[in-house]
């Protein structure tokens, strides 16, 4: 008798429709799922927050067009607050919810941290917010990168200065983060002495999250620095610079493309200094930001709009990137089928963000051409000095 009802049993679940099991992690009938792992709080929620949305923005453009082949794309963004091993907690969540790609990848430790993982899993990565250049120097099958190093975005500075804005007596100093992200702008400034020899100040570190940079400008100020890193994340830049005033010391000053967001500008303004930055891609407000402020308007609240600002140009443009790259694999995505129409040569277009962007087989990076800015934060403008050029 239990013979027959196992019988029966076996019997009846065969003629029962089993529901479709999709090939890939993260693919539905009707949704492809794309993740982030930022920081959406901590000092490096301004932007953290701003690249989340850039990725809401790709995906609600290409979602008011019909989806990706009858798919919607759903964005889903882990906090990791700006801690490493957060960043590995929130990529693991997303896996285990399904997870198809990844496009924000952290800060430089976060990135850092998680890159074996995404690399065991095959996961399609594009990394834009914190350019690492350890996530593509070797090649990584699946991990691409849009934009230049911090390396070379530091090295660019100091080579206009040198060229052009360079003190009497030239005296080279770096304040920076004693982590990952910092160990990347030390390389930049030691590339710039080995080119041109000049005098350097042994380099100072700081802990993440430090606020008063009272003693590393002291100290700055008796090695006789008049060259200067300030290497902070966001509102690290004008503390330094606050203190640097106090002195009033005759600087130029090199810093990262936070420096050119409003709020820093905000910050940074009653320092008096005027600074340099360096950026890969075209600045908020210009003609190549059109498209995207049109599209942002339309997919955003204005509360959201708010928290927009130049990390959400490239979280868009890694948005766009991936999204496209599932289209073109038609009906059925893979991620084999992704890093294939990734590595094709064929370009991507980034509506004026950047220029076309191309990746192979034996180039997982692109948009690496820097151009040197110089900021005027009491006018709030941020003017180029440079073209684009390799570095």
């Amino acid at each position: 008798m239990r013979s027959l009802r196992y019988g029966a049993l076996c019997a009846l679940t065969m003629l029962i429709p089993l529901s479709p099991v999709s090939a890939e992690e993260g693919v539905t009938k009707t949704e492809i799922v794309i993740g982030n792992v930022l920081p959406m709080t901590s000092s490096a929620a301004l932007v953290g927050r701003a690249a989340h949305f850039g990725t809401v923005i790709a995906a609600a453009e290409a979602n008011a067009n019909g989806g990706v082949n009858g798919r919607k794309i759903i964005i889903k963004t882990e906090d990791d607050g700006y801690v490493p091993a957060r960043t590995v907690q929130g990529l693991r969540k997303l896996m285990d919810e399904g997870l198809f790609g990844l496009i924000g990848t952290g800060a430089g430790a976060g990135t850092a941290a998680i890159l074996p993982i995404l690399e065991e899993e095959k996961i399609p990565t594009i990394v834009s917010f914190s350019p690492v250049k350890a996530s593509i120097d070797p090649i990584k099958p699946t991990i691409f990168m849009i934009g230049a190093s911090y390396q070379d975005l530091i090295f660019a500075q100091m080579k206009y200065i040198h060229d052009n804005d360079v003190p009497e007596n030239p005296k080279y100093g770096i304040i920076r983060q004693d982590d990952d992200f910092g160990n990347q702008l030390e390389e930049g400034f030691n590339r710039a002495i080995e080119a041109y020899k000049p005098e350097a100040a042994d380099p100072i570190r700081y802990k993440r999250g430090q606020k008063d940079f009272g003693a590393e400008i002291l100290r700055t100020r008796s090695n006789g620095v008049n060259i200067l890193v300030a290497g902070g994340v966001t509102t690290e830049i004008p503390a330094m610079l606050k203190e640097a005033s106090k002195f009033k010391m005759d600087l130029r000053i090199a810093t990262v493309p936070t420096s050119t967001l409003p709020p820093i500008m905000k910050l940074s303004a009653p320092s008096g200094y005027h600074y340099y930055s360096g950026d890969y891609i075209s600045p908020m407000g210009s003609d190549g930001t059109a498209h995207f402020a049109e599209v942002a308007k339309a997919s955003l609240t204005e509360e959201e709009l708010g928290a927009v600002n130049r990390y959400s140009l490239t979280g868009y443009v890694a948005g766009k990137i991936m999204i496209e790259a599932i289209r073109r694999c038609g009906d059925e995505p893979t991620r084999a089928c992704v890093v294939d129409k990734m590595t094709s040569g064929e370009p991507f277009d980034t509506t004026g963000i950047t220029l076309p962007l191309t990746f192979a087989p034996d180039r997982h990076i692109s948009a690496t051409a820097v151009r040197v800015l110089e900021v005027d934060p009491t006018a709030g403008t941020v003017t180029p000095v440079t073209e684009f050029e390799q570095f």
